[in-house]
């Protein structure tokens, strides 16, 4: 595993430098596993309580209180998953996936940490 620089990323596939430039406002680093693939390094706390979590219900319960893919509590779960780069940007990004991108903006607070 080893730590790779978001300019690599966002050189990678179109869209990768949008979705980098706009998850600019934290500091999540990025890894390279042991097979190659580029992803959001995991935080083993959250990784251990989604082993006991249903994904689906979560999404249920974020929808209840009014969250959606533009959330960013939801997508900072995502990044502690060790998410893929690229399942995270077609989750996030992808419009077909989530219709209201273009509506993402980052918390204030977020800038701020």
């Amino acid at each position: 595993m080893k730590k790779i620089e978001r300019k690599k990323i966002s050189k990678m596939i179109d869209g990768f430098e949008e979705m980098m430039e706009k998850e600019s406002h934290h500091s999540h680093e990025i890894i390279e596993d042991d097979n190659g693939i580029y992803r959001w390094k995991a935080d083993p706390q959250v990784n251990s309580l989604m082993d006991e979590l249903n994904l689906n219900s979560l999404w249920i319960l974020f929808s209840k209180m009014g969250m959606n893919k533009n959330s960013e509590e939801i997508r900072k779960m995502y990044r502690d998953m060790g998410y893929s780069i690229s399942g995270y940007w077609e989750i996030f990004y992808w419009e077909v996936n989530n219709p209201i991108v273009g509506e993402y903006r980052v918390n204030e607070i977020e800038k701020l940490s």
